[in-house]
């Protein structure tokens, strides 16, 4: 039962999240440079999982110490809520999966630059403070902005970064794409709690602006990446700009679905879709990006 609370505290569910991220941008630094280093790419990939797995627990605590959470909460049921893990057990997991995260960077930092140092202590920062905090980064709304940045800017140009050694106008193209693609789900968390979170005075885009401009949000999210796909046209990677569009009724099916649903648990039917448009989005892009 242990180990189910820990599986149920981390939420595998995210796990694909910074996976594609890290793949994509390793799959555009191979395309300039005709070679991956297997080794870097891996530890890329843990730095990321291990902040993302961090960011989870140290939520769930900060969320249960605020009141965010409850047995009948219409989202998925939190462990130190339900008993099955103590409050300290979960804080001092988030703190050790943050130490790894920065002991995972040290062989990036060798390989590439010293400057990825503070970008990872500033990434582990902002993902404690995602709840915790005097000014918790969820809490004030901004929470769309951290997972635009980190899983974005982050995620995806570092790892073509420590593969090619430099940033090109592509990069940031993809990370602005996948950095749309990696707020669905939070999005539509925000939309599917917006009550729960009004009354602890969680003032997410959805509380702040109402769940009319959480539709308009997700659909944007949603969209956007496929009319910036091509972009990829302009860099010459017609293939990348052609393959995802493949989706694109999948994603028009998804933001109907959003759009016309009820708030409340009838949205977490849709959780596990916008993480898989966001994953086989990359995928696509990846097919297109190493077959150029």
């Amino acid at each position: 039962m242990t180990f189910r609370a820990w599986m149920m505290a981390l939420r595998l569910r995210t796990l694909p999240i910074p996976t594609i991220q890290v793949l994509t941008g390793t799959a555009l630094g191979y395309s300039f440079t005709g070679h991956i280093n297997i080794t870097i790419a891996l530890f890329t990939w843990l730095v990321a999982v291990f902040i993302t797995f961090g960011t989870n627990l140290i939520n769930d605590v900060f969320d249960f110490e605020k009141g965010g959470d409850s047995l009948n909460r219409v989202g998925h049921l939190k462990v130190i809520t339900a008993g099955y893990l103590s409050k300290a057990q979960v804080h001092r997991g988030g703190l050790i999966l943050f130490a790894l995260a920065i002991f995972c960077s040290i062989p990036l930092i060798i390989h590439s630059s010293w400057w990825m140092l503070p970008i990872v202590l500033i990434s582990v920062a902002c993902g404690y403070c995602y709840t915790g905090g005097p000014y918790p980064i969820c809490y004030i709304g901004l929470s769309e902005v951290f997972i635009f940045i980190f899983y974005g800017g982050v995620c995806v140009i570092s790892s073509f970064y420590v593969q090619a050694g430099f940033i090109s106008g592509a990069s940031i193209l993809l990370a602005v794409q996948m950095g749309m693609l990696a707020i669905l789900s939070s999005a539509l968390n925000n939309l599917r709690d917006i009550f729960e979170d009004a009354d602890v005075q969680k003032l997410t885009l959805a509380v702040r602006f109402g769940s009319f401009f959480a539709r308009c949000e997700i659909l944007f999210m949603a969209i956007v990446p496929f009319i910036l796909n091509f972009g990829w046209f302009l860099l010459g990677y017609h293939k990348a700009a052609l393959m995802p569009l493949i989706l694109l009724p999948l994603a028009l099916f998804f933001v109907y679905g959003v759009w016309l649903s009820e708030r409340g648990a009838i949205l977490n039917r849709y959780f596990a879709l916008g993480v898989l448009i966001h994953f086989l989005f990359g995928f696509l892009l990846i097919i297109g990006l190493l077959n150029q």
